[in-house]
């Protein structure tokens, strides 16, 4: 017995063309959303990058920063350090009252002074003058500069003290040149003169005395 198939070919094929249709929309479908998935990973993941990007530049910045911060500091400092290194050599290491002071105390009552002087005099120079100075040098901090103003002294300097008056009797100059040979705030003490002189017709002792302050040392 044989089954008849009433169905007609043509339902059939239209049949099999909407299954077609329908696997090919869901595939559609699912690569759609796979693809919109992945959009979504891929915009998370650029967003990220970007952030740690933008993180980046701004520590960048912020680095650069400060080293040009840093840059002016030291470029400060070191301003600050040639100031001082030039304060050191033009200012006197003393203070004048200081050496007034030392003075007055160390002139006798038997000796009145007509004249004071302290000037400054390069060390070397007096190193050169003073022979028993001659194999000695300075302690000097610092180096010196090639382009460095003409004003300013190549090397350190003392103060020089000439002492000049009169004293009572020689004795008292010479009492007055060992107080200051004894002192340790001067050294290099010398006279330079003394002789006999009539002030209102009394007999005294006019003198100079030489000397220098010893706020530096010598290094044999």
């Amino acid at each position: 017995m044989k089954e008849i198939d009433f169905i007609p070919q043509w339902y059939k094929a239209g049949r099999e063309r909407k299954r077609r249709y329908i696997r090919h929309y869901t595939l559609m479908g699912v690569l759609f959303s796979l693809m919109l998935g992945w959009g979504f990973i891929i915009n998370g993941h650029v967003s990220r990058v970007s952030a740690e990007v933008e993180e980046i530049q701004t520590a960048f910045e912020k680095g650069r920063l400060r080293g040009e911060q840093a840059a002016i500091l030291e470029s400060r400092i070191a301003e600050m350090r040639q100031k001082t290194t030039l304060l050191d050599k033009i200012e006197s290491r003393t203070k004048m009252t200081a050496i007034l002071g030392e003075l007055s105390y160390l002139i006798g009552e038997n000796v009145i002074l007509s004249k004071l002087s302290l000037q400054d005099e390069l060390i070397q120079n007096s190193i050169r003058k003073n022979a028993f100075a001659s194999a000695a040098v300075v302690r000097v901090s610092g180096s010196q500069k090639d382009d460095q103003d003409v004003v300013i002294p190549a090397s350190p300097s003392h103060c020089r003290v000439v002492l000049t008056g009169i004293a009572a009797r020689p004795a008292d100059a010479a009492l007055l040149i060992a107080r200051l040979e004894q002192t340790d705030y001067f050294d290099q003490v010398s006279l330079i003169y003394s002789k006999p002189k009539e002030v209102k017709d009394k007999d005294v002792t006019e003198f100079e005395i030489r000397c220098f302050v010893a706020d530096y040392q010598y290094v044999e």
